[in-house]
């Protein structure tokens, strides 16, 4: 029994020996096929799962959770943040993981598992603490955008959508003890600056980078499509803005640790932000500023400094080359 254990143990460690690292050298368009699939295979995966899943520790069916979570009852809430971290583990971290492990045989090396220096730190804190201003006028922009008569239809199911999207993120960020806090910096920060970034800048950027041999369409490219998956049109130009400028902080830095940290400032300050207002303990509205009249100095002060952090960061990384 020992023996066959052992052997068992060796063809499995053969097996994966044989498979990582397989596609290393292939073609960037096969690369690309291949990642398709692997996402979309885990996509049906992961919405097959939910089913049974949602009713063992919920007891509810998915149909009933979707659309009773508006009610704001905290069963439903909390069987929806469920779906919402099982789908980041499911959709994100497993297939950025899989295509990292079939087309390198150094992971790591990849993904660009490098570290930052202190500077490059302060500088994407400081960043993208202030793009706030910006993206808040690009997102005001984006919002007020109308299609042309003959897609009312169309307009009308898209700002449904986005309606619906808002009362999804409200009814997850009511926080009502510490463990909530906790369980929504995970959810909506940690969960989704790993995930979203091991597959759109360290897989997907890199793939298209592979394809078109220039790293500023690999960025662009990449950025139109993060911001295309989240189904969002009224907030597109904002999230696109972003997805670029995550992309070049890969570029600039050589390192994936770079868009983790901004991708997690960005979503965990607004949960931190909420979570203290809710406590009344602050009173800011952040999607609110430089907006408002008489604070468009602070849009320009964002402009000023998003440009200047940019332009130290491309600097430290010619120098280091």
């Amino acid at each position: 029994m020992i023996c066959n254990n052992c052997k068992d143990a060796y063809f499995r460690a053969k097996l994966i020996k044989m498979i990582k690292g397989k596609w290393q050298h292939s073609d960037p368009l096969l690369k690309m096929l291949l990642f398709c699939g692997i996402v979309m295979t885990c996509f049906g995966l992961i919405s097959v799962l939910n089913i049974p899943l949602v009713k063992i520790f919920f007891g509810k069916s998915l149909s009933e959770v979707m659309t009773g979570f508006s009610s704001m009852d905290t069963a439903y809430i909390n069987a929806m943040k469920f779906i919402q971290i099982f789908s980041q583990l499911g959709l994100m971290l497993v297939p950025a993981w899989l295509c990292g492990w079939l087309f390198s045989d150094n992971i790591s090396l990849f993904f660009q598992f490098k570290k930052i220096n202190f500077l490059q730190i302060a500088v994407i804190v400081v960043v993208t603490i202030c793009l706030s201003p910006l993206i808040n006028l690009l997102l005001d922009w984006n919002s007020h955008l109308q299609l042309p008569a003959s897609l009312a239809a169309m307009e009308k199911m898209m700002r449904n959508m986005e309606t619906e999207a808002e009362k999804l993120t409200e009814s997850f960020l009511v926080t009502h003890t510490n463990f909530d806090l906790i369980i929504n910096l995970s959810m909506i920060a940690l969960l989704p600056a790993v995930g979203e970034e091991l597959l759109f800048r360290g897989v997907l950027q890199n793939l298209i980078q592979q394809a078109t041999k220039n790293q500023h369409w690999a960025v662009i490219i990449t950025g139109f499509i993060f911001s295309a998956i989240h189904m969002q049109f009224f907030g597109f130009l904002p999230r696109f803005m972003l997805g670029v400028f995550l992309g070049y902080l890969l570029v600039w830095t050589g390192s994936i640790w770079a868009p983790i940290l901004a991708h997690f400032i960005n979503n965990g300050s607004a949960v931190l932000l909420s979570y203290y207002e809710q406590k009344n303990a602050i009173n800011i509205n952040e999607e609110k500023i430089g907006i408002r009249e008489g604070e468009f100095w602070m849009v320009i002060a964002s402009v000023i400094i998003t440009v200047s952090a940019c332009y130290i960061l491309y600097r430290s990384k010619q120098k280091s080359t």
